[in-house]
């Protein structure tokens, strides 16, 4: 009798605590589709590994994904934002992946009170003077320090050219911290040129680069244009060392289409599956290669630590205290995620970053950079 009482206590214990279970909405906004869908489809691979290995709540909540695509324009992805927070009513949101469409968003994310993870949107505005956007990454002010300091102290350079998108908030804001070190070092930029996203012939660009004869070039833009300039590069025999930022080398498309090109291009970067991993790392590592057949990359990373952060805010604070859920993703401290340990201090990143090298359809690990 008494252990039919215990059973039958312990099946009602688990029918209420099934009935007392919430749908938690977590919003996706990333560019399935348009001029960086490429980076989007890195971005849904690492939110769906991350989902598909935590898809409920330590309390048994279930997690739902609420994806948009912003089809890679800011208008899409200020609409997207709205959407979410007024219609889907979600907890959190995730995305986007570049710096202007994040831009979009944010305003909306703190009228809303609605906590925006931006994992990769370099830019420092994106966050600056903003109470409810966090990022993961770290900040183009860093990262463009970072380059300057490997072209000046490291291959020794003294003369800098710059290749960079005028359009891009991006592109703009790394070349702006490049600009400023380098010149602080002692350094001099010998010239300045625009290469601007969608272009496809760059060869006037390089041949005035070429002609003033660099020690170093700076290209701070993203994949696309950025393999057809190392072919082109090739081609016009401008031989001098190349660096750029995260958004580099970050697609397959650039091995692709820069093929040997892209030999000793070296970029900055968050992370490297040949630097020293975490255990979550090592797991993600695994499963990535098992489902892809490819390389880790490092959006997918990054895209997978905002996921895990924004769980372990809404298991600290429950689904709808969104003003909870905020301070503790903007706040959140040593945390060991996949793409490495690290905090977050009023929704600004404080990471290590590493400095990767292009060989032979590669990216080789050289070196990491402490804050």
């Amino acid at each position: 009798m008494q252990k039919t009482i215990l059973a039958m206590s312990l099946a009602c214990g688990m029918l209420l605590s099934t009935l007392n279970a919430e749908v938690v909405k977590i919003g996706i906004v990333l560019p399935i589709s348009g001029a960086v869908g490429g980076f989007g489809e890195l971005g849904k691979r690492g939110i769906d590994l991350a989902h598909k290995a935590q898809n409920k709540t330590k309390n048994g909540d279930s997690i739902e994904l609420v994806l948009i695509d912003n089809k890679s324009d800011k208008i899409e992805s200020a609409n997207a934002m709205q959407r979410l927070v007024s219609s889907d009513k979600v907890s959190v949101v995730i995305g986007p992946m570049i710096s202007t469409n994040a831009l979009a968003m944010t305003k909306i994310a703190d009228d809303s009170k609605t906590a925006l993870i931006a994992p990769v949107a370099t830019n420092d505005r994106v966050t600056k003077g903003k109470k409810f956007v966090s990022r993961v990454s770290f900040a183009d002010s860093f990262q463009g320090i970072i380059a300057a300091n490997l072209a000046f102290k490291d291959l020794g350079s003294k003369k800098a050219a710059i290749l960079f998108d005028n359009s891009s908030d991006y592109s703009i804001g790394l070349t702006r911290a490049f600009r400023n070190q380098f010149k602080q070092l002692g350094g001099e930029i010998i010239i300045e040129a625009n290469a601007q996203a969608g272009t496809k012939d760059f060869k006037a660009q390089i041949s005035s680069i070429k002609a003033k004869n660099p020690d170093v070039l700076y290209l701070p833009i993203y994949y696309n244009e950025g393999a057809l300039i190392a072919v082109q590069a090739r081609q016009l025999d401008l031989n001098v060392p190349t660096i750029g930022a995260d958004g580099l080398v970050s697609n397959k498309i650039f091995f692709d289409v820069a093929k040997d090109a892209g030999n000793g291009y070296m970029v900055t970067d968050y992370y490297s599956t040949s630097a020293k991993q975490t255990p979550k790392g090592e797991q993600f590592i695994k499963d990535y290669e098992a489902t892809y057949k490819e390389p880790v990359s490092t959006f997918s990373a990054m895209l997978a630590d905002a996921y895990g952060i924004a769980i372990q805010a809404i298991e600290q604070c429950g689904t709808s205290d969104k003003e909870c859920i905020n301070d503790k993703i903007r706040n959140v401290k040593d945390y060991e995620g996949i793409s490495g340990t690290f905090s977050l201090q009023n929704g600004e990143s404080i990471r290590s970053a590493v400095i990767n090298e292009v060989k032979d359809g590669q990216l080789i690990y050289k070196t990491t950079v402490n804050p």
